[in-house]
């Protein structure tokens, strides 16, 4: 680890929207599709997908501040526990968890059904809390947010693929794509420009109409992408990425993550098929909740 740290203000703006700007209401762009997604066994509907992507907390035209560490490394994790009670007893399942990402690495953490990946992919994605241990997140101590700070981490720094897509499916390629963009508080052109550059490399540009239903699996998957890239997070976090797909899509998709690895992006992927994970500049393993270099 670096030893010499270098400390910088961020300033980050925010912008007010006109409500003119969207096709809908606010109201109505939550709540226009209610139809379940399920993800890890939780059922998710439109609104709890919007969630990982809102930055609501930061009021619109104000400025915020914040001191960050920067160094080479994205991700720090240092004896990582979590628990889940389960009756009168509890279920030990990360066990000491220690793990270094650096910027511009593509990682994979490979692991079996119930050996922890998941629930090690959700606190790096700060969508769960760990119970001891620390983890720095791109000079964010992740342990000590409050609920709204990870609101807002989750809509900054990570870029979130799936295996299911959860695409809201009465919005078009282009609604989408630069839906974290409209929740960070850009207008729907701004929004639009800033991700025509991100739609042309991933092929969609002739696709920004189309609804989810009238594309691919590989085509969704794209999408899905484009989503996750179009905010410049500081990590790309993919849960079985393949999962879905057919063998000729799902090489398509690593060969865009191979792509997107060689431009800088940082990139961690969670798997269990070893042959996905080959695929990683470096691979990691979890196994009964405990992580060991491969």
């Amino acid at each position: 680890m670096a030893d010499c740290k270098t400390h910088q203000k961020l300033k980050i703006i925010v912008k007010p929207v006109p409500v003119s700007q969207y096709h809908k209401s606010k109201a109505e762009f939550y709540n226009q599709s209610r139809e379940p997604y399920t993800q890890k066994g939780a059922h998710m509907d439109a609104a709890q997908i919007l969630k990982l992507f809102a930055n609501e907390h930061i009021p619109a035209d104000t400025e915020k501040t914040a001191t960050a560490e920067h160094t080479s490394e994205i991700i720090t994790m240092q004896n990582v526990n979590k628990s889940y009670k389960m009756g009168s007893g509890s279920l030990h399942v990360l066990k000491d968890i220690s793990l270094t990402v650096e910027q511009g690495e593509y990682l994979a953490i490979l692991g079996p059904s119930g050996s922890g990946k998941s629930t090690l992919m959700n606190i790096i994605g700060c969508m769960d809390v760990l119970d001891e241990g620390t983890y720095n997140l791109d000079g964010v101590e992740i342990e000590k947010a409050k609920e709204k700070e990870l609101t807002n981490i989750r809509n900054q720094k990570i870029g979130f693929i799936f295996q299911k897509y959860h695409l809201i499916p009465t919005y078009n390629v282009l609604q989408n794509i630069v839906m974290p963009l409209l929740m960070r508080g850009m207008t729907l052109k701004d929004a639009r420009d800033a991700s025509m550059d991100t739609i042309a490399m991933l092929g969609l540009a002739e696709r920004i109409d189309h609804k989810p239903n009238e594309l691919s699996g590989g085509q969704q998957q794209r999408v899905a992408i484009a989503r996750a890239l179009v905010g410049q997070p500081a990590i790309l976090l993919a849960d079985e990425p393949t999962g879905a797909l057919d063998r000729n899509s799902g090489k398509e998709v690593l060969k865009l993550f191979q792509r997107l690895s060689d431009m800088g992006n940082t990139i961690v992927m969670i798997t269990h098929d070893l042959s996905v994970a080959e695929h990683a500049k470096r691979v990691v393993r979890i196994v009964d909740g405990e992580l060991c270099e491969n």
